[in-house]
């Protein structure tokens, strides 16, 4: 047995060749163990610079912000009243100061229903359906900004004076449409009632005073805007035109605010003159009334022929010069529905055609009932209709003439031969006629003698004896058009959602219509638009448009009998959903902006209720108001806030719905002085968009406008500007700790001695006390501002100095740091970077040297770890040899020795 043994020991010689080994690598390792130290050395070096370079860039940092422009240029909005208002200055605030009062705050509507005699036992006993929405009404009010031909309305007071010489102020300050004009006036303590007609208010003295009836100014010209600055000795006068159309309205204005749907690229109506002359008018450019109008004077073919005008009265004339003996009328074409939305598809008289464009200040059109002006639709013929009471009273009423609604309603109450009165329903969106008669035992009757009004209007009757109201529900009044936004169109005046649909035809023909683009989808029109187109390019037999209900469109089936006509979403999207579209149907997909909840007869209020929380369009709760009887009430409060979320709620079981919290949009006046400030409006608390670059929440409602301040963030300037003196401290710090040393343990900083840290902190201090030479600028140096040395070589601020330089002249502590070239921030900027540049600073000099040198010696060391490695190796080989060796002599001794013995034996 010949070698090593595990612990190292020689067998055949008991020699530890592990230590011999181990004591003649080490004699030679020593240079090696230098070259290692030098390099960790190097290393060490390269890792403070580094840690240096780390806070200058932190440093630098910092220098950079006070080089930013919005550093200095950004804005701080304070409210004197942070009970009535906050607000915040975005970027594109401009400094400035504003006086904003809250008027009004925003409500959600809240309706209350008749008591029922439990909440989950009895039921309502009638199967029925109730429908909700928010639009549809038939007497929505102007704003007084759009009176006047958009001039609007001084806010301010009026004096009124009754005949009996009681006199009151009446504020209108906070008046937002003509309807908040009237029920201000109306609640007066005086006998003045104030009603509105057509275009003008109608003020009249309900007293049995001989004295003057008369409305004065209170210091402004808040009466005179109204048209209603007037006197007169008799019980009632007319106030002047405060609404009419001019040239200067915009299409969408006009037609109840549906505005006119041309036919793209081609003619919308001809017009033939007495002399037999036509000319075709096409109204592809037209964005205005105005340009209606010159479209048809300056007509190429026209030449004279025809003048059209806006009259005194706001209505579309256009009149015959020809003097022929022909008709003189206007037809529609290539399927144009232009020339019936302005009034004037007609065979004029005496050589004049008309249009009304307008129903006036709170009153509608009636070609806007039952879902509007629609291809293939019912057109209105207003001839003459038969009425007749329940006491025999009976009169035949012209109505060719009619061409609003409250036309039709005064040509009804103004008749003295019949005791019928109507009005609007108790809901808005239709009318009630009512036979005051009191007559028993006989019914009230209406019919139309000629032309179709009174079955346009839902009032062609005869009813059952001891009935004597007739109500037409909803008249469908158009209210979404092409018009419309996609940006509340959604549920609860929500925005559309983005993105692609899918839709199949009767006989599966499919097609993508792409949604996704904005710029190019903003209103219902664009979508109707780019369905047709598509599914034209397709060969489907898919037709989009306005639906018959004035409330949404339908993508409708024009063809195939196989399958239903399908709606899809595409690639996981919503716009579908969003649009109220998706879906199948087997003529086709409705989006409808009213909701109907099916009750059944069975339902009990509970069920009522958790039908009208499943909607989505309102909440329902069940209040006890704590009577003997019949204590069960539904309270129902719209999803949607504002005066838009206004609860619209019919249904032919009569749930006696009434408004308790109305719906109300918050309300706030921009301006202290009534008189020439203005009113905005919100559905929220909320104005973002109210002054430019400001977002503002109101929070209360007040009799004094608060002090909104849009100035300089001088406290941003401030933290900073401290900030960065906390930084250059930092690095402070960080210097002392690489260059520390400690005599007691002999321990020293990293870069103690290091002249890079010298050169690095001198090139600092001197700029950081150098009087820069920054023209024209009363301040130089960082001392002016409150920023100098103290005995720590660290920077300290003194924020009073700084503090009154910032109120004093922010303008030139901009120029002291940004000034080109010679400003502070720009000049440290530079010689910070020049340092710690990636590439070419001083810095990344010093660490590449370090670096290389580290890792020659490093490399040095690996190869001298393996030569001596190696060398180690060959002596356990030697040593191992020569065991063999020591143990082959010994085993001949050994031999030699046995041998000796026998011999001698």
């Amino acid at each position: 047995m010949s070698g090593i043994s595990s612990s190292g020991v020689g067998l055949a010689t008991g020699l530890n060749i592990s230590d011999i080994v181990d004591a003649i690598i080490g004699v030679q390792k020593n240079a090696l163990v230098k070259l290692s130290n030098r390099a960790q050395a190097f290393e060490a070096t390269e890792g403070g610079i580094k840690t240096l370079e780390a806070n200058l860039l932190t440093l630098n940092t910092s220098v950079q912000k006070l080089n930013q422009k919005s550093t200095f240029e950004t804005l701080k909005a304070t409210s004197s009243d942070t009970n009535q208002f906050s607000v915040a200055a975005n970027s594109t605030a401009t400094a400035a100061t504003y006086q904003l009062q809250g008027l009004q705050t925003a409500t959600n509507h809240q309706v209350i229903s008749n008591g029922f005699a439990d909440t989950d036992t009895t039921p309502i006993g009638t199967a029925t359906t109730i429908t909700i929405s928010n639009g549809g009404k038939l007497n929505e009010p102007k704003l007084l900004e759009e009176l006047n031909n958009g001039q609007g309305v001084q806010r301010g007071s009026i004096r009124i004076t009754d005949r009996d010489g009681q006199t009151e102020v009446v504020d209108l300050s906070k008046t937002l449409t003509i309807d908040d004009v009237v029920n201000q006036i109306n609640q007066s303590a005086t006998s003045i009632e104030a009603s509105i007609q057509n275009d003008h208010l109608v003020i009249t003295d309900t007293s049995s005073g001989s004295g003057t009836l008369k409305i004065t100014e209170v210091g402004g010209q808040t009466a005179a805007d109204l048209g209603i600055l007037k006197s007169t000795t008799g019980s009632t006068f007319d106030g002047d035109s405060i609404y009419r159309i001019t040239t200067d309205f915009k299409l969408s204005q006009i037609n109840d605010g549906n505005g006119i749907n041309p036919v793209s690229g081609q003619d919308d109506f001809q017009v033939l003159t007495a002399d037999g002359s036509t000319f075709d008018v096409n109204l592809d450019t037209a964005q205005s009334v105005g340009d209606v109008v010159d479209l048809i004077n300056n007509h190429a073919s026209n030449g004279g022929k025809v003048t059209a005008a806006i009259d005194s009265n706001g209505k579309l004339t256009l009149t015959d010069n020809t003097g022929g003996a022909g008709s003189f009328a206007v037809s529609a074409l290539n399927g144009s529905l232009a020339a019936r939305e302005l009034d004037i598809e007609t065979t004029g008289t005496g050589g004049v055609i008309t249009g009304t464009l307008s129903g006036g200040l709170n009153s509608v059109l009636l070609r806007n009932l039952n879902g509007g002006v629609q291809s293939g639709g019912t057109v209105l013929n207003a001839g003459s209709v038969y009425l007749e009471d329940g006491a025999g009273g009976n009169a035949t009423i012209d109505f060719s003439s009619a061409k609003t609604l409250d036309d039709v309603l005064n040509l009804i109450n103004g008749n003295g031969s019949i005791q019928i009165e109507a009005s609007l329903n108790q809901t808005g969106t239709g009318i009630s006629i009512k036979d005051t008669s009191a007559a028993s035992g006989t019914s009230i009757e209406i019919q139309d003698v000629s032309g179709n009004l009174a079955g346009f209007l839902k009032i062609d009757t005869l009813l059952a004896d001891n009935k004597h109201t007739v109500d037409s529900g909803s008249l469908d009044l158009r209210y979404v058009n092409q018009n419309t936004s996609l940006s509340t169109y959604g549920k609860n005046g929500t925005a559309v959602s983005t993105g692609s649909i899918r839709i199949t035809d009767r006989d599966g023909t499919n097609f993508l219509v792409d949604l996704s683009d904005k710029s190019t989808t903003k209103t219902v029109g664009d979508v109707l638009t780019k369905i047709n187109d598509a599914a034209t390019t397709s060969g489907a037999q898919i037709n989009a448009r306005l639906n018959d209900t004035g409330d949404g469109f339908i993508i409708e089936s024009t063809g195939g009998s196989s399958f239903d006509v399908k709606v899809e979403e595409v690639s996981g999207g919503s716009v579908a959903s969003s649009l109220g579209i998706l879906g199948s149907g087997t003529t086709g997909v409705t989006s409808r902006q009213t909701t109907e909840i099916s009750i059944e007869a069975t339902d009990t209020l509970s069920d009522i209720a958790e039908k009208f929380n499943a909607s989505g369009v309102a909440s329902a709760t069940i209040i006890d108001d704590g009577t003997a009887f019949n204590s069960s009430r539904l309270s129902i409060t719209s999803s949607r806030s504002g005066a838009g979320g206004e609860l619209i709620l019919e249904s032919d079981y009569d749930f006696g719905f009434s408004t308790s919290v109305d719906a109300k949009d918050a309300l706030i006046r921009i301006g202290s002085n009534p008189q020439t400030s203005f009113l905005l409006t919100s559905s929220t608390n909320s104005f973002n968009d109210a002054i430019t670059g400001l977002e503002i929440d109101l929070h209360s409602v007040s009799d004094t406008p608060s002090t909104i301040n849009v100035a300089r963030d001088t406290s941003g300037i401030k933290s900073v500007i401290k900030n960065f003196v906390s930084a250059y401290n930092n690095f402070v710090d960080a210097t002392d700790t690489l260059t520390s040393f400690d005599p007691d343990t002999n321990k020293r900083g990293v870069l103690n001695g290091n002249s890079l840290v010298f050169t690095t902190t001198s090139r600092l201090e001197g700029l950081l006390t150098k009087k820069l030479s920054i023209s024209n600028n009363s301040i130089k140096s960082l001392s002016e501002l409150g920023i100098q040395f103290n005995s720590d070589g660290k920077l300290q601020l003194k924020e009073s100095t700084l503090d009154q330089k910032l109120a004093d002249d922010p303008t030139a502590i901009t120029e002291f740091f940004q000034q080109e070239d010679h400003g502070f921030a720009v000049v440290m900027d530079d010689v910070i970077t020049k340092m710690t540049d990636p590439f070419t600073g001083t810095l990344k000099a010093q660490t590449d040297s370090l670096q290389a040198s580290a890792l020659s010696l490093n490399t040095r060391v690996a190869e001298l770890n393996t030569i001596l490695e190696d060398r180690r190796q060959r002596l356990i080989a030697q040593f191992t040899q020569q065991e063999t060796i020591v143990n082959q002599l010994n085993s001949q001794q050994t031999a030699l020795s046995k041998l000796n013995s026998k011999s001698s034996s």
